[in-house]
């Protein structure tokens, strides 16, 4: 028995001596001079695992995991060991072969890249390395790659492996730019209905053609209204305001303030108070009316608005030393405004004369206004 045991021993000393050399040096299978630390000679096997669940935690056994499931999935990576056990330098393959999206987690407060997940979209797959790192840092490192069946939709066009922009939208898409601004620059031009450059379009940067049906264009912004149009101020800025508003749509609106008689004094002046104002709402050309009873000797008398014009004037027609109702009572005018806004009224007077009688006849004074044009 002793001479039987001898030689048995004798081998298999001779092969762990071998397997302890090879351990500290390369190791080659299929092949005698090893190149690398594991120089294989041939194919290698992995763990393959497919899965369906949308829940699925990765384990010290998975290698490669395909998901083929019907909706999105989560994935959970396992939380790093310290010490005896840690798996620095594992590596997780996680491949999507659905059209729905696979969320891959880190064990808290563990990182992907500094990141909490990484998602793997429709198709694609991603490769995961462990870093043998623990707590709030990068235990896991992530390379993305996309799937040999790469495709380009909703707006984008697949040539080669060259993703272009151009293309049928296949589903509705929302472009949020969150605060920031989204810009076309360039001497192009974006055409909205046509790929085509009408006649008269040279010059235009944006072009619609919505054929012969109405509502091409839509512009909201608070200041629209039923029969207004588009108008813009100096700088360009446009907004919706009326074009005509005609005297018989009585929309006058009347000056506000309490009037004071302004030709007291003795002394002939200008800009005197009168103590009203009109609140002119929007830029553009209104029609004034006004009417007022001024008793007095000869003189000239006016109500105006500073920078704009006159809205109420008479002459003194008469030589007579008598006191006289001054004529016109009722007068019109057309003045523009480039600017909403109040504005006072003032009075003008040439001489030293002091009304014997003021706005005690017919008519008592008024003053209307209405816009009629931009």
């Amino acid at each position: 028995m002793r001479r039987n045991f001898t030689p048995l021993l004798k081998t298999i000393g001779l092969f762990i001596s071998t397997v302890t050399f090879a351990q500290t040096g390369n190791v080659g299978i299929n092949t005698v001079t090893p190149g690398s630390t594991i120089d294989i000679n041939g194919s290698v096997a992995a763990s393959y695992r497919a899965v369906s669940a949308t829940s699925y935690n990765l384990t010290a056994t998975d290698f490669h995991v395909s998901y083929n499931g019907t909706a999105n999935a989560v994935f959970n990576l396992p939380p790093a060991i310290n010490g005896v056990g840690n798996f620095k330098g594992r590596i997780y393959t996680i491949k999507n072969n659905t059209n729905f999206t696979i969320t891959v987690n880190s064990a808290a407060p563990e990182t992907i890249n500094g990141n909490t997940n990484v998602s793997v979209p429709a198709n694609q797959s991603v490769q995961l390395i462990n870093t043998g790192l623990t707590g709030a840092t990068s235990t896991w490192e992530a390379t993305t790659a996309n799937s040999s069946a790469t495709t380009a939709s909703n707006g984008l066009t697949l040539s080669g492996n060259d993703v272009k922009l151009g293309g049928a939208l296949s589903q509705a898409t929302d472009i949020a730019t969150t605060g920031n601004n989204l810009s076309v620059t360039g001497t192009g031009k974006v055409l909205l209905g046509t790929n085509t450059v009408p006649a008269g379009a040279a010059n235009a940067k944006i072009v619609i053609d919505n054929g012969t049906t109405n509502g091409a264009l839509q512009i909201k912004d608070g200041t629209q209204q039923l029969g207004y149009v588009l108008t813009s101020d100096s700088n360009g800025l446009a907004t919706w305001s009326s074009t005509v508003t005609t005297a018989f749509a009585n929309n006058w609106t009347s000056y506000t303030g309490t009037l004071v008689n302004p030709f007291t004094g003795n002394a002939g002046g200008d800009n005197l108070a009168t103590g009203i104002s009109v609140n002119i709402p929007a830029k553009g050309w209104y029609f004034f009316r006004s009417g007022i009873t001024i008793t007095s000797t000869c003189n000239d008398y006016w109500f105006y608005i500073g920078g704009i014009g006159e809205v109420w004037k008479a002459y003194c027609g008469t030589g007579s030393p008598d006191p006289i109702n001054f004529v016109p009572r009722d007068q019109t005018r057309v003045l523009y405004f480039a600017a909403p806004g109040i504005y006072p009224i003032v009075a003008h007077k040439t001489n030293l004369v002091v009304p014997t009688g003021f706005n005690g006849g017919n008519p008592s004074f008024y003053l209307d206004f209405v816009k009629f044009q931009n």
